[in-house]
């Protein structure tokens, strides 16, 4: 079983992986970058709220966009 928070924070992966850096990932292959970041977990035991949490994110950002200027 894998630690999520542990892969994330492993700064052989990450250059600085305690400073906040939505960037980290430009320019990196989808395929490399998705098998150190594991916010639903992986195989198996993947999150069974995956699909849910996204609709939910789409939603929310949809609102955001349309009702906020």
């Amino acid at each position: 079983m894998v630690c999520p928070p542990a892969v994330h924070l492993n700064p052989a992966k990450y250059e600085d992986p305690l400073t906040f850096n939505p960037w980290r990932w430009d320019g990196q292959e989808i395929n490399r970058a998705t098998r150190h970041f594991m916010a639903f977990g992986g195989g198996i035991r993947f999150c069974v709220g995956t699909e849910f949490t996204k609709v939910q994110m789409a939603t929310f950002l949809h609102c955001l966009v349309t009702k906020y200027s």
